[in-house]
């Protein structure tokens, strides 16, 4: 089965075309280096002018200015299912065919985001999409950054930021894309140590061989990514980029002021287009969703807190407990990177912290808590997740046959999002075998409810079977 692309659709294409507006403003310098970007740069004056024109209809507090006087900030906001992969990647031919552009780092938060834009980048009809079908007569060389188990003699470049790195523009109808997550700056020293046997272009530490290219970031699903985290501190400082584009339906907070001043709004750095739910669901471009809560079974009253960081070397959590008498009891716990939730609770085993930041802490799952945010321990146990995912199947066979045995049958799908990978996979993001423990329990459940669902079928209805 192939994916099915469309051209030209207007709530994309003007999403693009506002990006485009504000390069259009900028001055190109002809590139001498072949391996590289071409130098770039726009004044905060024409910046400013161009942004008059492209937020005209945003919200008041969506029109914002951030300088370019570092790198050319844009934020693209459109609600989740409305096709920010294709957008970017469109972008990306785009800003290739009218500034020569050709050094683009994707940066997503997690290893399921990462999966998917490889698989969409690198799909056969998504090439043939873009060269055949939109005219770009061009493809996209798409090099993947991946964590490698530490070895001892020889150390051996990254070969994914070599052969971005050597990519030449010499060759105009390649686009080189260098994807990664973003725990590859931060958790480990591959891009940071130097030495490599090995270089490319003279460089023998990886972000250095980055920087040089003058690259254009793409940074997916921005609310993972605040200022204070130190991922955002590699990309600015580190890399360098000439431009950072962000692509997300969400986007972090920031605070700013003190004392009765003190406000928390959108971090939003020169916001060109918003596509929001509202609109995306007037315009057809998404669905309803109706929401049936599963309340958990053992109702234990517990709670976990997080209270405070201290310097970010430790974080103190609050676990609450409800009493049979109704008094409730408190114990506080300080846990340092590298322990787990499950000290507080056995059904937070799996919570390892891997990061700690100003005002919030940050686990090997990629989720986040942040100072204040409160959670319950019921949610987390097998228990609740194997009901959840027994109600879940059950309603997806009563929609399944309803759907089958339509005039004009439609597909049925079930989506999960879990918040480990782990559970799943039977490996975490560091190559250490564990427990596939979820990945198990949903096979069992699934199972059992395909043999319940076939004794209800009546001699009829033996094509769904």
């Amino acid at each position: 089965m192939e994916l099915l692309l469309q051209t030209a659709l207007p709530h994309q294409q003007k999403a693009i075309q506002n990006v485009i507006s504000i390069f259009d403003a900028a001055t190109f310098t002809e590139n001498s280096e072949s391996y590289k970007n071409p130098r770039f740069s726009i004044s905060d004056d024409k910046l400013k002018d161009v942004l008059k024109s492209v937020q005209k209809d945003l919200h008041a507090d969506e029109k914002t200015f951030t300088s370019a006087k570092d790198f050319l900030s844009v934020d693209v906001k459109m609600e989740t299912g409305t096709g920010k992969t294709y957008v970017y990647t469109n972008l990306m031919y785009e800003l290739h065919a009218h500034y020569g552009l050709n050094k683009f780092i994707i940066i997503v938060p997690s290893l399921p985001i990462k999966a998917g834009s490889k698989n969409f980048l690198t799909d056969p009809y998504t090439k043939r999409h873009f060269r055949n079908d939109c005219g770009y007569n061009c493809d996209i060389d798409v090099c993947i950054l991946e964590s490698k188990a530490k070895k001892k003699g020889k150390q051996f470049f990254p070969s994914a930021v070599e052969d971005f790195v050597k990519n030449d523009n010499a060759h105009t109808n390649r686009i080189s894309v260098l994807l990664a997550n973003m725990q590859l700056f931060t958790n480990t020293d591959m891009l940071t140590r130097k030495d490599y046997d090995y270089g490319v272009e003279g460089f023998y530490r990886p972000l250095d061989a980055l920087k040089a290219v003058r690259p254009v970031l793409i940074i997916d699903e921005p609310h993972r990514f605040t200022r204070e985290q130190k991922a955002w501190n590699v990309f600015v400082n580190e890399l360098q980029p000439q431009s950072i584009i962000r692509f997300g339906a969400t986007f972090p907070d920031i605070t700013v002021g003190s004392g009765k001043n003190k406000v928390t709004k959108k971090d939003y750095m020169n916001l060109v287009y918003n596509l929001d739910a509202c609109d995306s669901f007037r315009e057809n471009l998404i669905k309803g969703v109706a929401k049936e809560h599963f309340e958990p079974l053992s109702k234990k009253n517990e709670k976990i807190k997080l209270s405070s960081v201290q310097n970010k070397e430790s974080a103190n959590f609050i676990y609450s407990k409800l009493n049979e008498n109704g008094k409730l009891a408190e114990k506080t716990f300080a846990l340092k990177k590298g322990e787990s939730l499950g000290e507080i609770s056995d059904d937070l085993s799996d919570y390892v912290i891997n990061g700690i930041g100003k005002n919030f802490v940050e686990f090997e799952n990629n989720e986040i808590k942040n100072i204040g945010e409160s959670f319950t321990t019921d949610v987390y146990a097998q228990s609740y997740q194997e009901n959840m995912i027994r109600l879940s199947l059950i309603r997806h066979f009563e929609i399944e046959r309803e759907n089958f045995n339509r005039a004009t049958k439609i597909k049925t799908l079930a989506l999960y999002f879990i918040d480990d990978i782990a559970s799943y996979r039977g490996e975490n993001s560091k190559g250490e075998k564990s427990s596939a423990y979820l990945k198990d329990m949903f096979e069992r459940i699934l199972r059992e409810e395909t043999l319940k669902q076939i004794e209800k079928l009546s001699p009829f209805e033996s094509d769904y079977k």
